[in-house]
């Protein structure tokens, strides 16, 4: 198969579940990005916890992309960014009034900090802020800030309830995914991987037939719905993502990503 764009989602997907990227995926991502295949992070997180994800690769950082945000953000890795969709002040306002006992949040993210609301509590905040190598600033009222994403985290159960409470409204208003039970995430409608991975296709004169993606969670379905591009499963992706897949790999514990390029992927001489 005649790939050019391996696009690959970082949780559950490229990273095992001690965070890590196995030496074995790591060689075999490498060794196509030295034949001039692309490999593109596909990622609810910002640049800078991609890059920090990313520091093994040693790619160059003017000719290589990262889909951030959901989608929210596509960005060169030198931080130059091609295309934004920021929250509206509507959009945070929306979010602040949303806040519910017991579930933590709204956070909100622009390209390198992570903020809390004026008066809000930053207990845990730094420990999510350093693990996505960002800084932690508290909003100022009145004052306009171009977020990329909100969130909010908790309990599972708590955030079940907490999506379950949710007007036509909201819903209408956001883009919300899940990344796992305990965060839901919000994006300007219309905002997906699935959407900013077309707009880097065509960016890169690429053909949806010439890339390839990996997911294993709903913020993946979006790009698991692209005609034409080839899409990987992980072994251990949800039950939605299994039946929109081209393939279904092994976990990314077990080298899932490796497997399949090593499989599908022609490498050239």
């Amino acid at each position: 198969m005649k790939i050019k764009l391996i696009a690959v989602d970082l949780d559950g997907t490229l990273l095992t579940s001690k965070k890590k990227v196995s030496d074995r995926t790591l060689n075999v991502l490498k060794q196509a990005r030295k034949k001039g295949i692309y490999v593109v992070p596909l990622s609810g997180r910002p640049l800078p916890g991609v890059l920090k994800v990313f520091e093994p690769f040693r790619l160059d950082p003017e000719d290589n992309f990262a889909i951030c945000y959901n989608g929210g953000l596509v960005q060169r890795m030198d931080g130059e960014v091609l295309s934004a969709s920021p929250l509206s002040d509507d959009n945070v306002k929306h979010l602040l009034a949303l806040k519910q006992r017991g579930v933590f949040g709204p956070y909100f993210m622009d390209t390198k900090d992570f903020y809390v609301a004026p008066g809000a509590s930053t207990f845990g905040v730094g420990i999510t802020a350093k693990a996505r190598n960002m800084g932690v600033k508290r909003m100022e009222a009145g004052q306009h800030y171009e977020f990329i994403k909100g969130e909010y985290v908790s309990l599972p159960g708590r955030m079940k309830k907490f999506r379950a409470s949710f007007s036509p409204e909201t819903e209408r208003e956001f883009e919300i995914s899940a990344s796992g039970g305990q965060c839901l995430e919000f994006n300007t409608p219309g905002t997906s991987k699935g959407k900013a991975l077309t707009a880097l296709l065509d960016l890169l004169n690429i053909q949806p037939e010439e890339a390839m993606v990996f997911g294993d969670n709903n913020n993946d379905l979006s790009d698991f719905r692209l005609p034409g591009v080839f899409k990987v499963a992980m072994g251990n992706a949800i039950s939605e993502i299994k039946e929109l897949a081209d393939y279904v790999t092994a976990s990314n514990n077990k080298d899932g990503i490796a497997l399949a390029v090593e499989k599908f992927v022609d490498m050239g001489d």
